[in-house]
């Protein structure tokens, strides 16, 4: 999708919301009171024990220019191949918001400046980190430049890792992850485990403004009320999340 267009000079950029809805609000009633016009979602909207009715019913609901995530794209894989948060995540929606995960592009552009992805279509598992036996390091330069040669736009939005960086290439590109909305903190058992970590539970955005002829880009922690949204997972049997979400820590 090409061809939209800033339209003032601030932009709010959320990403990884993982179906809470509580999070969600409290960030986009933050953007509201900013007064910025202009939102972009950058995908994994809805999978977790959470609420993922609650939070497609917001997002259908209020306009912004979304793209899709992997988390997105797996809720339409066979049922023996999803995970217990998809599945769960699967068996809560209806038609409608299956409907509009699916008209989804995976990339977007805001005019000739900025390109919007989730982080996951790359030639790495993450476009900024680096999965390593010691840990979760951020990528070099020359990889990240290599990543994203083809990408013709000066400002790059992503997501997926839950982390927020802010990452500037010598010849000009500049790269940004605003974090998770949703999901501070979590685990994964492949290449190798690893726990990708935030720390602290508040829900992630970023801003990005225009400032004299460059890019200012600020990144914002909301509160929110964190320990109900640890309860619902825990209710639902998800101790791991409720860990996360409460913390902002996997281990």
């Amino acid at each position: 999708m090409s061809g939209e267009e800033l339209s003032q000079n601030s932009l709010a950029i959320i990403a990884d919301i993982h179906g809470n809805r509580w999070a969600l609000e409290a960030v986009l009633q933050d953007i509201d009171r900013r007064g910025i016009q202009q939102t972009v979602n950058l995908g994994d909207h809805l999978t977790g024990p959470l609420d993922p009715v609650g939070t497609a019913n917001l997002l259908i609901g209020r306009e912004m220019l979304s793209i899709c995530g992997n988390d997105d794209r797996e809720l339409f894989f066979p049922q023996e191949k999803l995970s217990p948060a998809q599945m769960y995540t699967r068996e809560q929606l209806a038609s409608a918001h299956l409907h509009w995960l699916q008209t989804l592009p995976e990339t977007a552009g805001i005019a000739n400046e900025v390109f919007l992805c989730h982080g996951d279509l790359f030639d790495a598992p993450y476009l900024l980190e680096q999965v390593e036996t010691s840990g979760v390091f951020l990528r070099s330069t020359p990889a990240i430049e290599a990543s994203v040669a083809d990408i013709a736009q000066p400002v790059i939005l992503c997501g997926h890792s839950h982390i927020p960086r802010t990452v500037f290439l010598p010849q000009g590109k500049l790269i940004i992850n605003p974090g998770s909305v949703g999901l501070p903190a979590y685990t994964m058992e492949t290449p190798v485990p690893y726990a990708m970590e935030s720390g602290c539970p508040h829900a992630r955005y970023a801003i990005l403004s225009k400032a004299l002829h460059s890019w200012q880009v600020e990144h914002v922690q909301v509160p929110y009320n964190w320990k109900h949204a640890a309860a619902v997972a825990h209710d639902n049997q998800r101790s791991d999340w409720a860990e996360w979400l409460s913390t902002g820590r996997a281990r």
